[in-house]
């Protein structure tokens, strides 16, 4: 019997999408879809888990291979979005110990590079503020003051209660003589009442800057208000601040009155000698000299301050004696030696110099500082031909520290011709050692007093004009310019040095006198702003007269 065909049965429900919605057919025959809205945010959760797990791996790996952040943690990268700024703190922090140990390596660049960018990380580092700082004003030629400072500065709001931190600020400050700051930033963090450490250093700051200006009587509003007298650093202060009044003894009487009344009384002693070597009581000074080396036997330093008395008072065979003794007791100290080699320098005695010299070659001291302060010896002593001849013997042997001194060594031999007459290899050393790119201010001024010393005034101006040029705010530099110009009747430039001269820190009295009685006279009438310059040098030299006079005296010279 046949059977009848099967009529297939029609679907009235399939899925579609991959399984993520449902076709339908209604009952008026019509489809529709219909998602499965719960599978739909399952696979959708299961999509973004697995997505955050592979881009928290590609994170891993990204700081783990390509940043060199070895103390990456896997889960902080499941972590990154809710924590971003403390991982960028991390990563920063990360940055500057690598640093640290690049800069321990020599490999300064790759320092360098982790400190800028570990600071933008991670801004409230302080270590890492400070050695940027330290990088920029001691590692790059020219010093970058400015941008030392405004890194120094940025941290100061982490650094309220940081003693150290802020004592490195503060110091940058009054190095650039960037006083007024200093004061505004210590009035600014001792009206919140900071820790006792951090308030003395402030007001101490606070009464230095303010003294450094003259207003003797807000720094001793410093002293007194912050009880800082009865510490070691405000009794200095103070007697130099009386000193700096014109009340001698009033100061030297403070100083005795402090004697015995800290642990460490020696800067008390050194002071009360320097106070008296410049009154000219030799007498006095050499009791004090002798008074800090008992209490202080073990330290070189008041032993060479002894030994610079009794050469000034002509007591040579005790001094002889003294150098002896310090040369014996110190043989092994490097530091030491180069103490007692500068004293040598600066009294012109080449045998010590030379003693000193050969003992630091016995004992491999750095030979560079050794080897400079003899041939200055040479120099101070007048025995130019003696000095070439050194110098002639350290160029035969090139050894391997002479590059490093290369332009501080020609600058020697430049004064050294200088005093044996050579003008042309006076030039040639001289312009050698002007055109060195790694030349300190300080050993400008050293090498242009070297030559003033000599009636060298010119080359000594156009070092001066250099060390100006490479850092206007020097103001030790700026102050022997203008003397020198003043000296050599130039009058071109000399307006714009006093105008940078009247901003800086109480400028030299003597200098400013000689300078307005200079700009009086006929010499000087086109000195730029000669009329301004006298109407204020005036009023700074003679405050009570005002300013009629000098209007007057210009009027009739016009």
């Amino acid at each position: 019997m046949a059977q009848a065909p099967v009529t297939p049965v029609r679907k009235n429900r399939n899925t579609v999408l991959l399984g993520l919605a449902v076709r339908e057919r209604g009952p008026s025959g019509r489809w529709r879809i219909r998602f499965r809205w719960g599978l739909l945010l399952g696979m959708m959760a299961i999509f973004v888990i697995l997505g955050y797990c592979v881009m928290a791996t590609g994170l891993y790996f990204y700081f783990k291979r390509v940043q060199n952040f070895d103390e990456v943690r896997y889960l902080d990268m499941y972590t990154l979005l809710f924590n971003q700024t403390e991982h960028r703190a991390k990563v920063g922090d990360y940055q500057i110990e690598q640093a640290k140990a690049a800069l321990e390596e020599g490999n300064f660049r790759q320092a360098l590079q982790y400190l800028r960018t570990g600071i933008i990380r991670s801004p409230e580092n302080l270590d890492g503020r400070t050695l940027m700082a330290d990088f920029l004003m001691f590692g790059f030629r020219p010093p970058d003051y400015d941008r030392a400072i405004n890194i120094l500065r940025d941290g100061v709001p982490f650094a309220y209660n940081d003693p150290d931190y802020l004592k490195k600020y503060i110091q940058v400050l009054l190095l650039h003589q960037d006083d007024a700051e200093v004061v505004e930033v210590a009035d600014r963090i001792l009206a919140k009442n900071p820790s006792p450490e951090v308030t003395r250093i402030l007001a101490l700051a606070a009464a230095t800057a303010t003294y450094y200006r003259g207003n003797f009587d807000q720094a001793e509003d410093y002293l007194r208000r912050y009880d800082l007298e009865d510490e070691l650093e405000g009794a200095l202060l103070s007697a130099r601040i009386s000193w700096d009044r014109g009340q001698k003894a009033a100061a030297i009487a403070k100083l005795e009155a402090d004697l015995d009344k800290f642990p460490n009384d020696e800067p008390i002693y050194e002071l009360l000698t320097r106070f008296h070597r410049e009154e000219g009581d030799n007498a006095k000074a050499r009791q004090y000299a002798v008074l800090r080396n008992i209490n202080a036997p073990l330290s070189v330093g008041p032993r060479i301050d002894l030994l610079f008395i009794l050469n000034a008072t002509g007591q040579e065979e005790r001094a002889r004696r003294e150098a002896e003794s310090i040369l014996q007791q110190f043989a092994n100290d490097e530091r030491s030696l180069q103490y007692l080699a500068n004293y040598a320098t600066d009294t012109g005695n080449v045998e010590l110099s030379r003693r000193i010299y050969e003992r630091a070659l016995e004992n491999d001291f750095n030979i560079a500082p050794f080897a400079m302060l003899l041939i200055e010896s040479h120099i101070t002593a007048g025995d130019f031909k003696g000095a070439i001849d050194f110098t002639s013997e350290l160029v035969k042997e090139r050894p391997s520290w002479l590059e490093k001194n290369w332009a501080i060594f020609n600058s020697l031999r430049a004064v050294a011709y200088y005093g044996l007459g050579n003008a042309d290899l006076t030039e040639l050393y001289l312009n050698q050692f002007l055109q060195a790119s790694d030349v300190r201010v300080e050993s400008l001024l050293a090498v242009s007093n070297r030559f003033e010393k000599l009636d060298g005034k010119e080359e000594s101006r156009k070092i001066l004009m250099q060390a100006y040029s490479q850092n206007p705010r020097n103001q030790a530099a700026l102050s022997r310019l203008i003397a020198l110009e003043i000296e050599l009747g130039n009058s071109a430039e000399l307006g714009p040095y006093l105008e940078d001269l009247l901003q800086m820190r109480r400028p030299s009295a003597s200098i400013l006198t000689e300078a307005y009685r200079k700009l009086g006279s006929d010499h000087f009438i086109f000195t730029r702003g000669r009329k301004d310059l006298l109407i204020e040098l005036e009023s700074i030299i003679n405050p009570r007269t005002g300013s009629s006079v000098t209007e007057t005296v210009v009027e009739e010279q016009s």
